[in-house]
């Protein structure tokens, strides 16, 4: 019998890039968000239960435009990431602010709707079906352990500007690391070339695995991220401060966590820039 899997999604973010609420922005012909497609691939490989993290603002539209559109026997729950939600004993910060805390918040602001092994991707991201029917697979043959789909970088380049991208260690299909990445473009030579953790100018190769925060995790994530959240709290964070779900990742696999890494067969698309969403148009127009 297949393990029943959750789609968690976090819609939540403010698109600095982008200059608007990316997640809600519609593609080509379709009338239909990013996603939307996410869904009904993750429907098509068998999730019957969707979570929806998303800001207090947005929560009108979700009900009114993009819940209709989904399959009727699709459990669907809307969870408000809030500023004020944060773990016991801990203090908010005294100034004004607007931003989430970030996507260790947005995941464990879900905690009381997770209770079976969950996928996890971003809103304005669309990872294609064949990443949504591996991590589904994955639970099927590995309930402990934690996964990921990773991709060939030169499959999630953008035509209109530099990008990050977490460069995966992988090592016997399993992750060790993720570095940061930064202004990864192609140079006047034809070469991609970014810059690391460190700032250095480097050559990387078309085929570097990156992470793309698609991630199944199982709900022993949850107090993990309740520790990071409660350290970051401490720590007084500042008006831009966010904590970040890979960051708990990274944690967990130096205290022993094995997750295992697929690649993906599609390319990633997604919108960084604004003319990234006119170029994703005949695309999801041919998949209506």
């Amino acid at each position: 019998m297949a393990t029943a899997v959750s789609l968690l999604i976090l819609a939540g973010g403010m698109g600095s890039r982008f200059g608007g609420d990316k997640q809600l922005a519609t593609v080509g012909q379709t009338g239909r968000p990013l996603l939307h497609f996410s869904v009904m691939d993750a429907y098509q490989a068998g999730v019957r239960h969707l979570v929806l993290v998303i800001r207090q603002n947005l929560q009108a539209v979700f009900l009114e435009q993009v819940l209709p559109a989904l399959p009727p026997d699709l459990t669907v729950e809307l969870v408000l990431q809030q500023l004020q939600d944060i773990p016991a004993l801990c203090t908010l910060p005294e100034q004004t602010r607007t931003k989430p805390w970030g996507t260790a918040h947005a995941v464990w602001s879900a905690r009381h709707v997770l209770t079976q092994p969950f996928i996890v991707i971003n809103a304005d991201d669309y990872y294609g079906a064949n990443a949504m029917q591996q991590l589904v697979q994955h639970f099927a043959e590995h309930n402990a352990h934690w996964a990921m789909v990773a991709y060939p970088l030169e499959l999630t380049l953008s035509e209109h500007g530099g990008v990050n991208r977490g460069c995966c260690d992988v090592v016997a299909g399993r992750l060790r690391k993720v570095e940061e990445w930064t202004e990864i473009l192609t140079d006047a030579t034809g070469q991609l070339r970014g810059r690391n953790s460190a700032g250095d100018s480097l050559p990387l190769a078309a085929q570097q695995l990156v992470s793309m925060n698609i991630w199944a995790f199982t709900p022993d994530l949850l107090p993990r991220l309740e520790t990071q959240l409660q350290q970051f709290f401490q720590n007084g964070p500042g008006e831009k401060a966010e904590s970040y779900l890979p960051y708990a990742v990274d944690q967990a696999l130096q205290q022993g966590q094995v997750l295992d890494v697929k690649v993906s067969t599609e390319a990633w698309r997604g919108i960084t820039y604004p003319a990234d969403l006119a170029a994703l148009g005949s695309f999801f127009d041919n998949k209506m």
